[in-house]
């Protein structure tokens, strides 16, 4: 099985190669690199959320062999995992066999927050990730990686904070996982209003830690990622 990786905001694609080594025979990870970082740091950012939907959707469609496969996002990647699904079913590709959403409440719930940080100066929007966790603050403090970053993550942030979710009446009928952090702040409303816009019930997964929980408790996504894989 495929394993797509879409990555949060200001993420790199490589943020998911550690995983390659704990599952194979189990699954083959394929991260999904977005424009203007990574191996494409020299491609335009996205225009609108529809274009970075699109892009996501070419990349898997060109590795889909037949075979089954699976969609993983975190955070402004649960978004994106969940719009491809959708993009996916529409153009007359089979859903994949299950489907994680991590780090991000359910589609249709606003934000906790009404903020819109994108649009922040760079001293509060620095302030903000600091915030958010899995930046150190002494990586602005390098003045060519902080100008590196800062418009890939303010991009990100303009495209999550831009979202517009579109009910629909067809909902998902693969397996859905949703995975959240116990200390994480970000998430708004009830996680459990992922149900609303999937078929059947999903299977909710809690670990301890805060917005970045997949890397400070990785093992044990890892383990609930292979339990996921595995049931279908």
């Amino acid at each position: 099985m495929k394993l797509f990786c879409i990555p949060y905001a200001g993420g790199s694609a490589a943020i998911y190669n550690q995983w390659s080594s704990q599952l194979i025979g189990i699954a083959e990870i394929i991260p999904v690199e977005l424009a203007g970082r990574g191996r494409r740091v020299h491609e335009p950012f996205y225009r609108s959320f529809e274009e970075v939907v699109e892009d996501v959707t070419s990349i898997i469609v060109q590795q889909l062999s037949g075979d089954p496969y699976a969609i993983f996002g975190h955070s402004l990647g649960a978004i994106l995992a969940y719009e491809t699904t959708h993009k996916l079913r529409s153009m007359g590709y089979k859903e994949p066999r299950a489907v994680f959403f991590s780090g991000r409440s359910a589609p249709h719930v606003p934000d906790k927050d009404e903020k819109i940080v994108h649009a922040l100066p760079d001293e509060e929007f620095i302030q903000h990730l600091v915030e958010l966790g899995g930046t150190p603050p002494q990586f602005f403090e390098n003045t060519e990686l902080k100008n590196l970053f800062l418009p890939i993550i303010r991009s990100d942030f303009r495209l999550s904070e831009t979202y517009s979710f579109k009910e629909r009446d067809d909902k998902f009928l693969c397996d859905t996982y949703i995975f959240y952090g116990k200390q994480d702040d970000n998430l708004s409303g009830d996680i459990k209003e992922w149900d609303q816009v999937c078929d059947s019930a999903c299977n909710y997964f809690e670990f301890d830690g805060d917005h970045f929980f997949i890397h400070s408790h990785s093992q044990s996504v890892i383990e609930a990622l292979i339990k996921g894989l595995n049931s279908g």
